[in-house]
């Protein structure tokens, strides 16, 4: 569903993605960790088409960005990886101006071109999911951010992507928030939605992930399933990573 070959991306003389090469299986759930600067966000922002890439190439479930094609050929493959993928964010960059329901929506009558009833439908079908009926008519300003970054995943969700990335989503919730947000993911990825992670929430990692990518500097450093990632860390890198998040 996702491959990326040799992608690298650079500001200015600032390298920060140098020679990422990663696969994403179907039904995978990939969770990528790493320090603050690794280019963990950088990634997904590539992925995504919110970055053009400096190098290298990406296919996600089957269009694929190659940073040799014209610009114009890189604009019109991310559109329509766009359209087959999903991405939630740290902030949850909700409409402030529209209800929970309309934020759900709006992609569904403006891109999808669906009559409102019928996004409507399938609006409220989707806060039903992620918990959040009863707040359909509630403006940003009245949830929690917990609530918020939900209506977020339903957002997402209403674009019947093929995969989802997800940019540190609890990042900016209060803890006791966190939870109801990782149940949602947890739930999702129950049903077989292919997912790209980057988080730093270790037991989600543990439990829900089936590979764990840790990266550095913008590097890649180790791959490998969960259970050999925490209990058997092949690069010292690795080590020094899991011994420092413990000792938070």
């Amino acid at each position: 569903m996702i491959t990326t070959t040799g992608l690298s991306k650079h500001f200015q003389d600032h390298e920060v993605l140098k020679g990422i090469n990663i696969q994403v299986a179907a039904q995978d759930i990939v969770v990528v960790l790493g320090p603050s600067g690794s280019g963990k966000s950088t990634l997904l922002r590539c992925l995504n088409g919110l970055e053009d890439i400096s190098g290298g190439s990406f296919e996600v479930n089957g269009i694929v960005v190659d940073a040799t094609a014209s610009r114009r050929l890189r604009q019109q493959a991310t559109r329509n990886i766009r359209k087959q993928s999903g991405m939630v964010f740290q902030q949850f960059n909700l409409y402030p101006h529209k209800t929970a329901l309309g934020n759900v929506i709006e992609g569904l009558i403006t891109v999808k071109k669906l009559p409102k009833e019928q996004a409507v439908s399938i609006g409220r079908k989707l806060l039903d999911r992620v918990g959040l009926a009863d707040r359909e008519e509630y403006y940003p300003s009245r949830l929690s951010g917990g609530q918020q970054q939900r209506v977020a995943i339903a957002r997402s969700l209403a674009m019947e992507p093929a995969v989802m990335l997800f940019d540190e989503p609890t990042s900016a919730l209060d803890p006791e928030l966190v939870g109801e947000v990782l149940s949602v993911m947890r739930e999702l990825a129950q049903e077989g939605m292919t997912m790209l992670v980057v988080s730093h929430e270790m037991k989600f990692a543990r439990e829900v992930a089936t590979k764990i990518i840790l990266m550095a500097d913008g590097h890649i450093i180790e791959e490998a399933a969960p259970q050999r990632f925490f209990e058997d860390p092949q690069e010292e890198r690795t080590r020094r990573f899991l011994r420092q998040i413990n000792e938070i």
